[in-house]
C-alpha cells in the first residue's frame, strides 16, 4: 500500500486507478510554501509531510498556467478560484485573445524525507467558459488539445487519456522507485 498525502479523495481515487495499487490517503495539515516553482513546492511538501508522518510517501500538486498572463496563476490556481470563482476567472482571461493554457502535475515521492523524486505530466489546452459537472477544481474550464470536451465533461476514463496526473503517475509507475514500493 502506498501512502498518499492529500485531503482530496478525488486525486487519491484517480491515482489508485492509474497506478493499479492500493493507495492510503493521509490528510495532513501542512503549510505550503508560496512559490511559482511547482517542483520546489512539491519537494517541500514531500519533506514536510515526511516530518509529520515518517514513512515512504507520495504527494502531488497541480498547476494551471495561462499563456496570456505570463504563466499565472500556476500553483496559485486554487487561490484564484477561491477568490474569484471559475466564471470570473474566465471572464478576466477573455478580456484578451490568447486562451492557451498548460496543465502540469508533479508527483513527488520520498523514502526518507531527504531525497525527493519528482515525476511530471503536462497537457496543453485552452481555457473555455465552464462546461460539465464531472471532475473537480478547474476541470470545467480546461479543454485539452485534441478534445471537444472539457475535463468537466469527460468520464473518468476519457479524462485519463488526456490527464496530466495520469502522465505523471505513468512516469512514476515506470520508475524503479515504484517497483521497489510494490515489492
Amino acid at each position: 500500500m502506498l501512502q498518499f498525502v492529500s485531503s482530496n479523495p478525488n486525486k487519491a481515487r484517480e491515482l489508485e486507478e492509474i497506478l493499479q495499487i492500493s493507495i492510503q490517503m493521509k490528510p495532513l495539515e501542512m503549510m505550503e510554501i508560496q512559490t511559482d516553482d511547482l517542483t520546489e513546492l512539491v519537494a517541500h511538501k514531500a519533506r514536510n509531510a515526511f516530518r509529520l508522518s515518517p514513512s515512504p510517501l507520495l504527494v502531488e500538486d497541480t498547476s494551471l498556467y495561462f499563456e496570456q498572463w505570463g504563466n499565472l496563476p500556476g500553483p496559485f490556481i486554487k487561490w484564484f478560484i477561491k477568490s474569484l470563482t471559475l466564471e470570473k476567472l474566465v471572464d478576466l482571461l477573455f478580456h484578451g485573445e490568447n486562451h492557451k493554457a498548460r496543465a502540469v502535475c508533479i508527483l513527488a515521492f520520498t523514502f526518507d524525507g531527504e531525497k525527493v523524486h519528482c515525476f511530471e505530466g503536462e497537457v496543453l489546452g485552452e481555457i473555455v467558459f465552464p462546461r460539465g459537472n464531472c471532475g473537480f477544481g478547474w476541470d470545467p474550464i480546461f479543454q485539452p488539445i485534441g478534445s471537444q470536451k472539457t475535463f468537466g465533461e469527460m468520464t473518468p476514463t476519457e479524462k485519463q487519456s488526456f490527464s496530466m496526473r495520469e502522465r505523471a503517475a505513468h512516469a512514476f509507475k515506470q520508475s524503479a522507485i515504484a517497483q521497489a514500493v510494490q515489492n
